[in-house]
């Protein structure tokens, strides 16, 4: 196997086998992410799969906007480069760096979930009747809302009609999964619970991971 050399785009050379070397060492940290769930009192709102899933799609973003690469060395493991201007730093264990950035990623969303926590009912009523408001709903604290101007609408535009009315609901439209059950069954999807839901979502958003492989 011929050793990609920097600066080579990851979606040209070896793309399917970085994303899903990148995938494997994300989902190696399953155990440890459902630690911090339970840590940060964010079981019931969040499963290590919800936090793989969004990790990938900022890894990937790192990735387009031309921060971050993705190599294979000659024994096909994921080496990672930090672009920084002119610079390039090698990340020496990116299983330890992916393993930083979805503990920050837990931890941002513990942050903004007790932000909200002693906000009057007038106030937030306020706040969310505010559209340069950038606060998140009590019944979705999920901070996506920095990827929203971003490409990644248009590969959710490609995945099947009910798997992108789902996320374009629960991530752009800010829906409770009850929410998008009475959208979905109005435009005669059929009758579905709220986990129906949430298990739907996580099957579009693996879905939509496999877009990048």
């Amino acid at each position: 196997m011929v050793k990609p050399q920097p600066g080579e785009n990851c979606f040209y050379q070896g793309g399917m086998m970085k994303q899903e070397e990148l995938a494997n060492l994300l989902d190696s940290l399953s155990t440890q992410i459902e630690g911090w769930l339970c840590q940060f009192n964010l079981k019931s709102k969040y499963t290590h799969e919800d936090i793989i899933n969004d990790v990938f799609l900022l890894v990937q973003r790192l990735i387009e906007s031309g921060r971050l690469e993705l190599h294979l060395d000659v024994d096909e493991e994921l080496l990672l480069v930090r672009i920084k201007g002119d610079l390039r730093e090698p990340i020496i264990n990116p299983r330890a760096w992916l393993r930083t950035v979805a503990f920050n990623y837990v931890r941002a969303l513990f942050r903004k979930h007790n932000r909200f926590l002693d906000i009057s009912s007038e106030k937030w009523e306020s706040l969310l009747s505010t559209e340069q408001s950038n606060a998140v709903s009590s019944r979705h604290p999920h901070p996506m809302q920095y990827i929203q101007n971003l490409e990644l609408r248009e590969k959710i535009r490609q995945l099947p009609d009910e798997d992108s009315e789902i996320l374009e609901l629960f991530y752009f439209k800010k829906l409770s999964y009850a929410e998008i059950s009475s959208h979905l069954e109005c435009k005669g999807y059929g009758r579905y619970t709220e986990e129906t839901i949430r298990q739907k979502k996580f099957r579009a958003l693996k879905k939509l991971r496999q877009l990048y492989l």
